[in-house]
């Protein structure tokens, strides 16, 4: 047991995640950052991993963490163990996890504090529909406002017993150095080269040509334009779905991203021999039943979805190195379109969001756990990339040992994450 179509969290789901949003823009909360940690196999491993992430939240002395998985079965040893760590530490936790009907936790900690069940499967259970499962604003919002209350509750207490001194008055800046510019796109087509013109993207129709050559792990590939409403197709197992975002200036989490919207790239792989890809069930089909539109990890009803497909050689779609070949495919094509965006005429930006906020120097402070896979070939996460939400230049937390590192909200905000699952 691991992870599966419903409940896994997209690159793009990363991207735009509604429980770092929620609390980012909180007036009473001060987000000191995201401690981002792979789900190791071996048992010893997970214990080792859990007792570092709750050193890390014991040293930045947070009132509260959030602790949220995607995953389950056996990987809900590392999300209970994380949770006894932290709390003995003498944090609030609240946490986030798909338990449903089918996934009880394989063992129990004697306080487990408050844990939000985000499954919204009638069954209450895994289903092959990608986006089914996972964290939405409700759950968001529950989770920050049941934290709040209970890091309310523990400073009235220790106000009370004269152990905190609060001064209302006091407040302070921070400028969080990161801007958004958006630009819509309401038109894709193939042509001789990739380029952006007003609102019209073209892709170079030449993909198959300049990309696959002699390769060890994937046969062939093909790149469709899904249109709005045309959602009554075949497609292949999800392997991804993608935000096109590029860094104008500066490194992720700084400076200035520009962002695509009105399209997403959606990566889907079959292997020659019609294997899908996949780990508990997949998510192949007629693409409207497969997908739950309209998710924080999925694309819009209106967005314009761009297809990368890739056909593996046969049993590569169950070895690391075939997963990890169709991503690096996948971002060479969406690469042409980032260089596109880096130079785009910045009067075509229809918002631009900086991320600076004022925040009372007495608002609670709060660290987020995000517990990724890192298993290795269907169950892997990259980090740190070169470009928001890409592939090239991202480190494996498998490559990592799955140690939890520390990062700024605006590197998360900013596709620190790249799922590879």
């Amino acid at each position: 047991m691991g992870i599966g179509p419903s409940s896994k969290e997209t690159t793009l789901h990363h991207f735009r995640d509604p429980l770092i949003n929620k609390l980012y823009n909180d007036y009473d909360i001060d987000l000191m950052g995201v401690i981002v940690a792979g789900t190791p196999e071996v048992y010893d491993d997970k214990v080792f991993i859990a007792e570092r992430i709750a050193d890390i939240v014991s040293s930045f002395r947070v009132d509260g963490t959030i602790i949220s998985i995607d995953s389950w079965g056996n990987s809900h040893i590392d999300f209970l163990t994380t949770i006894d760590r932290i709390r003995k530490k003498g944090c609030e936790t609240v946490s986030l996890s798909f338990i449903g009907n089918q996934a009880s936790f394989v063992l129990d900690i004697k306080d487990k504090g408050t844990i939000i069940d985000f499954n919204k499967n009638e069954l209450g259970i895994e289903t092959c529909v990608v986006g089914e499962n996972t964290v939405g604003d409700l759950d968001a919002l529950k989770a920050m406002e049941i934290l709040k209350s209970k890091m309310k509750k523990r400073r009235n207490e220790s106000i009370k017993n004269n152990i905190l001194d609060i001064d209302s008055n006091s407040s302070r800046t921070i400028d969080k150095n990161l801007i958004i510019r958006s630009f819509n796109i309401s038109e894709v087509k193939f042509g001789n080269e990739t380029k952006i013109i007003k609102d019209t993207l073209y892709l170079n129709k030449s993909y198959e040509k300049k990309y696959i050559f002699d390769n060890e792990f994937i046969k062939s590939l093909d790149v469709s334009i899904i249109n709005t409403c045309e959602h009554e197709i075949n497609n292949n197992s999800i392997m991804d779905i993608i935000p096109i975002a590029s860094k104008a200036h500066g490194n992720i989490g700084h400076g200035v991203t520009n962002l695509l919207t009105g399209v997403t790239v959606m990566l889907t792989g079959v292997e020659e021999n019609g294997f899908q890809p996949s780990n508990i069930g997949s998510s192949e089909g007629i693409l409207k039943n497969q997908i739950k539109l309209d998710q924080c990890g999925t694309p819009s009803k209106e967005d314009i979805i761009i297809n990368i497909n890739v056909v593996l050689r046969e049993g590569h779609g169950r070895t690391r190195e075939g997963i990890i070949a169709s991503n690096r495919l996948c971002d060479n094509i969406i690469q042409e379109v980032r260089d596109c965006l880096k130079s785009i005429d910045k009067n075509l930006c229809f918002k631009e969001e900086e991320y600076c906020s004022k925040n009372n120097l007495n608002s609670y402070k709060v660290l987020v756990v995000k517990l990724v896979p890192g298993l290795g070939c269907m169950y892997d996460t990259g980090v740190s990339p070169k470009e928001p939400g890409g592939f090239v230049g991202c480190r494996s937390v498998m490559n990592l040992g799955n140690m939890p590192i520390i990062i700024s909200t605006n590197q998360y905000k900013d596709g620190f994450i790249k799922c590879m699952s």
